[in-house]
């Protein structure tokens, strides 16, 4: 009862949280080496059956990205703007899923100063249209958020792509799933704009 008091949510913090579950492990491995052992070769006949199937691991690995972080929309919500730069790159998902290219200057201009959006000779968004036409296309499914998890999913597909041509088949998946994990699920990428 006491370690469960010393691991309540007011006295340790997500990074000492990680410390000690690191911590835990190390010890766990260093006194019990073989703790696991079958469990860990069952999972490594799978995965490396399952890798030689390339294009499905390819799809899985961005599918199950998207399926985590939705998962998780529970606990981490979809994120709200909060800094200067979001609100462009809404502003360019907006104009773009209403079919235009730029917005007309409104008229008192000066009184709208914001940061990373050009009022003159058009309002629009200072930054490059891509991240905003992805966003404008998952506006038009629903939130632009969409559009940035869909991205994220697309970019660890691409990224175990590329692993495959570069590792053994067995070890591009442990690769894109770390990754998958550390930034597609858990890092700034996914839980903003």
């Amino acid at each position: 009862m006491s370690v469960l008091i010393f691991l309540s949510y007011k006295q340790v913090s997500l990074p000492h949280a990680k410390s000690l579950l690191l911590a835990a492990c190390l010890v766990v491995a260093w006194c019990w080496p073989r703790f696991g052992d079958r469990f860990f070769r069952s999972i490594e006949r799978l995965i490396s059956t399952i890798a030689s199937r390339t294009r499905l691991v390819i799809f899985g690995i961005a599918a199950a990205v998207i399926l985590l972080r939705v998962s998780l929309l529970g606990v981490a919500p979809v994120p709200i703007p909060s800094i200067p730069d979001e609100f462009g790159y809404r502003l360019s998902a907006d104009t773009f899923a209403h079919g235009r290219l730029t917005n007309p200057s409104h008229p008192l201009w000066r009184f709208f100063d914001t940061f990373h959006v050009n009022p003159l000779p058009t309002y629009q968004s200072r930054y490059p249209p891509a991240q905003g036409l992805v966003m404008a296309f998952g506006q038009l499914l629903g939130h632009p958020w969409i559009g940035v998890l869909l991205s994220v999913g697309v970019m660890c597909g691409v990224l175990l792509w590329a692993l495959q041509a570069w590792l053994p088949p067995s070890w591009a998946p442990l690769g894109a799933s770390l990754v998958a994990l550390r930034i597609g699920n858990f890092n700034y990428w996914t839980n903003s704009y």
